[in-house]
């Protein structure tokens, strides 16, 4: 059985409609997907007829944006703030789940619009047409607008030389266009998702731009607080990145996830289905779906 438990459609970030997402994954070998959209459980429906049309399994999931401060480290690093990506897994109450997450996705539409309004300001553009440009990018809805969307859109107006670019100048964390988002914190999203009857599920610990001490005390802070997997590193990642994780996730008795985070042609280097593999110790999180036929 191959498994790929995190990418992205049109309904939040991604550049393909749920129905190809899954034709994508089908081509590729995928027998179990799940469709983890930012905040969102509007693309899971369609992906369903689709999976049941290739004969694929479907899992319920969703990626949510928490927060979590990580304490510890030395002087201006002592404690540093960030949003933490916590993938539900497997859950059955989908109207519990959407009805907390439609409060964040309200605040992603505002979110989006005031990133466009900083920038526009910053690049003297007409904020209107730039608005309208970044609308266009996300399907016209303000709500599935994220930071991707806004990059693409600069880098295709030629305003920078990459999507990175956009967002290493204006658009990452702290950056002069960034806009925080509202979010559960990382403790209340993992009790949602168990309340849901869900499996919480810690997205990609190495990419928050934290030192190998933080990842481990994240992946460390995450267990504590009940968390149920850790996702493995993308097979791109050094073979030492992965090691470390699989140590932090063996010392935690957390168990191991595995997702491409496919998005599309924004990010064509995650590949549906490009996912590591579990070493003969390690227990997948789907051995515990109850939904999985």
């Amino acid at each position: 059985m191959k498994f790929d438990l995190h990418c992205h459609s049109t309904c939040s970030d991604g550049t393909y409609a749920p129905t190809e997402v899954v034709q994508r994954a089908h081509a590729a070998g995928v027998n179990v997907l799940a469709l983890t959209d930012h905040d969102t459980l509007a693309g899971i429906d369609e992906a369903r007829v689709a999976a049941t049309a290739c004969d694929m399994q479907l899992i319920n999931g969703v990626e949510i944006s928490c927060e979590h401060t990580l304490s510890g480290g030395y002087g201006k690093n002592k404690s540093t703030k960030k949003i933490i990506h916590v993938l539900g897994l497997d859950f059955i109450d989908r109207d519990k789940m959407h009805a907390t997450l439609q409060q964040l996705q309200d605040s992603r539409a505002t979110r989006g619009q005031k990133i466009t309004e900083k920038l526009s300001e910053l690049l003297s553009l007409d904020y209107e047409e730039l608005w309208q440009a970044v609308l266009d990018k996300a399907g016209g809805n303000p709500q599935g607008v994220g930071r991707a969307h806004i990059g693409q859109v600069l880098f295709e107006r030629g305003d920078v030389k990459t999507v990175q670019k956009a967002f290493d100048k204006y658009l990452a964390d702290n950056k002069p266009a960034y806009v925080a988002i509202d979010a559960l914190s990382m403790a209340e999203g993992i009790e949602l998702i168990h309340a849901c009857g869900g499996k919480a599920v810690l997205a990609h610990p190495t990419r928050y731009h934290l030192s190998a001490t933080r990842v481990r005390k994240l992946i460390e802070e995450f267990a504590g607080l009940g968390g149920d997997g850790c996702e493995l590193p993308a097979t791109s990642e050094p073979i030492s990145t992965r090691r470390m994780v699989d140590r932090s996730i063996a010392a935690n008795n957390l168990v191991a996830s595995v997702g491409s985070d496919f998005h599309g042609s924004n990010m064509p280097w995650r590949r549906l289905g490009d996912v590591p593999v579990l070493t003969p110790d390690q227990q997948g999180v789907w051995q515990s779906f109850t939904t999985l036929g």
